[in-house]
């Protein structure tokens, strides 16, 4: 009883979070949002929970006003999108500031990076505040805004077209992604 008992909690404790982790987390991601009043609802593509050593940090949702299997038509689409961040813990910026660069460096040809340094200074320095637990944080994309990042609701700063978030799109679920199964979570792949 005792083998069995261990062998259950040890699968329960091994096992990833999955594209349900807002329920694992008690963190709620909504089915369908809408970014601003009369405009498009975004549907929920899929959860991901970041963890260290199984506590979580925080569960990322990916919403999308034009969903595609096409991870490619996904991020190239020039409909509305949001990646919101939930914390469950503080984040120091640099850790967020060095794997978002890190993401973009190797998802990014060295001309596609040469065109986004101005951008990219831009989203670091709107990075420098610390997140901290119980935080919403939004990066959002419209054709008509660019990217906002928005921390609780109040905005933090806008980067124009649609460049930049096409790469911050491509850290998270690109060809060489910051974590694979958080892109798999995501792009709502079990």
């Amino acid at each position: 009883m005792n083998k069995i008992l261990v062998l259950v909690v040890s699968c329960v404790l091994l096992t990833p979070f999955g594209s349900n982790a807002d329920s694992l987390t008690a963190v709620d991601l909504e089915e369908v949002i809408i970014l601003s009043p009369g405009g498009a609802e975004l549907r929920l593509k899929g959860s991901a929970t970041k963890s260290n050593a199984r506590q979580a940090i925080y569960v990322g949702g990916l919403y999308l006003q034009n969903d595609s299997a096409s991870v490619e038509e996904l991020i190239n689409s020039n409909g509305a999108k949001r990646f919101l961040i939930k914390t469950t813990d503080s984040v120091p910026p640099e850790t967020i500031i060095r794997a978002i660069n890190l993401g973009m460096t190797v998802n990014n040809n060295e001309d596609e990076l040469e065109q986004l340094i101005p951008q990219i200074k831009k989203f670091n320095q709107i990075w420098k505040l610390e997140v901290r637990q119980g935080d919403e944080v939004c990066i959002d994309f419209t054709e008509a805004m660019g990217t906002n990042i928005s921390v609780n609701g109040e905005s933090k700063g806008t980067i124009d077209g649609d460049v930049f978030y096409r790469a911050f799109l491509k850290s998270w679920i690109g060809e060489r992604p910051l974590n694979n199964s958080i892109k798999k979570q995501l792009l709502g792949i079990n």
